[in-house]
Order: structure tokens, then sequence, then C-alpha cells
């Protein structure tokens, strides 16, 4: 009896040795990264932004798979269902997790994911077509008191969707929000005469040629300077921002988890990384692994009670 129970001890120490080389020599093969919106949009280029210098730190390829459809939850949704073991990852925004699992019946809630690192947040801004005779967010409003505008964003239930209620909401008017697959398809209807309003992330209005009339923070962006800030305008505190991370299956060994943020860290802190993001106009913001975490758990309870306040939960 005490060789058997010997003998499963021994077993049980080569196989946790064997697990421990496992984990040492991560990564050894491919990444793969679902991104759950299509190529050129927000989401896809924070993630392109970060993996060619997480692939120098990690040793290894990283490939992005674009995932689109239904406000990023078809993409997430199946990404929730990968295996953790480190070669399934995805780059998902705020909308996508914290806010669709609160507005539908999903798969996934805050607990299918391993939040891995924070790498950019975005304030956001309402903009408008840089040929319009509206020169600030007071005369928007005034013309909205008069005529419904419409606004445009990501399908509902993303960010740009709940900030324009939000705008509306704050200001007592309603604009008319027409779905799109992304703010540059919605930047595209404006820029053609087809919406008036755009509440989209500063860097990615700025990119998509459009005129942003105010900032929805608290302090104004480096990237334009001249962009009064909502308080600064007289309007309402409000404060709005889309952010984009890292994120692994749930049930990937921590230790993975823990070697993933600290690449990150090392990635997001490179002249190379720093130039590009500045290059993109967005705003780089690092949490590691245990403070995002937190993070994200706090902005899924947060918008789950803001969407409520403005109507939208169901």
């Amino acid at each position: 009896m005490r060789r058997l129970l010997k003998r499963g001890f021994v077993a049980a120490a080569i196989l946790g040795l064997g697990a421990g080389a496992a984990l040492a020599d991560y990564p050894e093969k491919t990444i793969e990264v679902v991104v759950p919106y299509a190529a050129g949009g927000g989401t896809d280029t924070g993630a392109r932004l970060l993996l060619p210098e997480l692939e120098k730190v990690l040793g290894q390829s990283m490939i992005i798979k674009n995932i689109p459809g239904a406000g990023g939850t078809v993409g997430a949704t199946q990404f929730s269902r990968m295996k953790g073991d480190g070669y399934s990852l995805g780059f998902l925004p705020v909308g996508t997790t914290t806010t669709q699992p609160h507005l539908r019946k999903l798969t996934y809630d805050d607990n299918s994911f391993e939040p891995v690192c924070l790498t950019i947040q975005d304030p956001m801004a309402v903009a408008i077509d840089p040929g319009s005779p509206i020169q600030s967010i007071d005369e928007l409003i005034a013309k909205a008191k008069d005529q419904t505008l419409s606004a445009g964003g990501p399908p509902p239930g993303s960010l740009p969707h709940i900030a324009q209620a939000a705008v509306a909401n704050a200001y007592g008017v309603q604009f008319k929000y027409v779905p799109h697959e992304g703010g540059p398809a919605a930047s595209k209807s404006i820029l053609g005469g087809k919406l008036d309003i755009l509440v989209d992330p500063i860097g990615s209005a700025i990119n998509y040629g459009l005129r942003p009339l105010v900032l929805l923070d608290g302090k104004r962006h480096a990237s334009v300077p001249d962009l009064p800030t909502i308080d600064e305008a007289g309007g309402p505190p409000l404060r709005y921002s889309i952010w984009f991370g890292l994120f692994a299956p749930a049930g990937t060994p921590a230790e993975i988890v823990k070697q993933l943020s600290d690449a990150c860290k090392a990635a997001t802190t490179t002249d190379a990384y720093v130039q590009a993001v500045a290059n993109a106009k967005r705003t780089p913001r690092f949490l590691p692994h245990d403070e995002f975490k937190t993070f994200f758990k706090q902005q899924y309870q947060a918008n789950a009670e803001l969407m409520s306040v403005i109507g939208l939960k169901k």
C-alpha cells in the first residue's frame, strides 16, 4: 500500500513538473488574437498598434482574426468558448464586454474573460461634418430642439450609442440613432450628408475627417489642445471614453496571464509603440492584469447602472 502511495506521489510530482515545464516554454507557437470588429475600425487599429511590439517581447508571431457582427458580440461569443491555453486571446473594447451583456441574452458575461492588460483609453467627443455652420455644442443643441437630428455609430449597446443617448438625455433633446457597422461607416454617412452627429473617440473622429465640437472629459486632450471640454462649454459633467484591452478566455493559467501582462508592459513602453499611438491620435493607458481586472469589473457594473438611467437596459 505504501509503495502504491509513493508511486502515486512520484507520478503526481512528475506531472506537476511537466506542467511547469510546459508553462515555462510558453509561447511555443503562433498566438491567434480575436478582434470582434472589421479591419480598419477602432478596435482593430488598437490591436495592430500593440501586436508588433508584443510579438518582439514574446518571440512568437501573433495573427489577428477579425470576426465582426452584432456590436462585437459574434466575435466575443466565439472567443469566450476558446481554449484557455494562452494561444487564443482577444483584443476587446468596452462596449462589447461591459454593455452588450446587459442589452441582450448572450452566452458570455464578465466571468467569461480573464483581463490581461489595458492598453488604450480614449475620451470621446461630439463630432460633426467639417462643413457644417454649427460652431459649438450649444448651437448643436439649439438646432436639435427645433428639429430631430440623426446620430450614427456602431450597433445599439456600443459606447458611441450610449454616449450619444447620454448627451441627448442630459440636454433634454432626442437624437435619431442610425446603427452602422462602425465609426468609419458612420463618418462616411456624416460626410455624405446622411447623418448629423457622431460621438466617438477624439482620435477616431479626427482621423475620419470630422470636426469635434466638445470633449466628453474633464481635461483637454493633447492632440487637440484648443478643443473645449464639456465642462468648459458649460455643459453637464459627462465623462465617456472608449478603452481597449487584451483578454484571455476564463480558465487560462495564472502563470500565462501574468507572463502576458508583463509582456504588455514591456511592449507598451517601447519608443516604437509610443510613437505609433501618438501618430494614430490615440491615448495610451496601461494597466497590468490585477488592476485591469478590478477596473473591468467596476466598468461592467457601472455601465449596467448607466443603461438603466438612460433607459437602454432591458
